[in-house]
């Protein structure tokens, strides 16, 4: 019993207690499918620092792009327009002192699908929140969850 104890406790501090949510503000009703897309970032309306922006440029780009059935191909297509609506970093080291009660970082990306002709498709909203880990949990976790989110709306409805 008390290894089962001590593997339970173990897998707590090691994993980052994250989550996640999308928001649709507005859905695809159309009906034609794309199998290319560019990416493109938007000036966020929230202070985002560079290291953060060039991380999400980085992750967004392998979550529509990469693995093995990826959503699209690099190419003329639709375009996913994505900027920053809400980031709080929060504090890591609070995460890590207050066991996840405080420092909490939430993350608020919004996503425009844009078709050819330059008319918006879609647009949600993906939420990414970390409020514990080992160490504090990083930030970039909600972030993580936040693309996860646009990515698996990409996939359920344009591909």
């Amino acid at each position: 019993m008390k290894k089962v104890a001590f593997a339970l406790s173990c897998a707590l501090l090691l994993s980052a207690c994250a989550g996640s949510l999308l928001t649709v503000e507005q859905p695809y009703t159309g009906s034609q499918r794309y199998e290319a897309a560019q990416l493109e970032y938007d000036d966020s309306s929230v202070p985002v620092d560079q290291n953060n922006i060039d991380y999400t440029t980085r992750a967004m780009d392998a979550a529509l792009f990469d693995g093995e059935t990826p959503i699209f191909r690099r190419g003329d297509g639709i375009t996913v327009r994505y900027r920053y609506v809400g980031f709080n970093e929060g504090s890591r080291v609070g995460r890590y002192l207050t066991a996840g009660i405080g420092g909490s970082s939430k993350v608020l990306l919004e996503a425009d699908f844009v078709g050819p002709n330059g008319t918006l498709l879609a647009r949600v909203r993906g939420e990414g929140s970390v409020s514990g880990g080992l160490f504090g949990g990083s930030n970039k976790t909600g972030i993580d969850k936040a693309i996860e989110e646009i990515a698996d709306y990409a996939a359920r409805t344009f591909r």
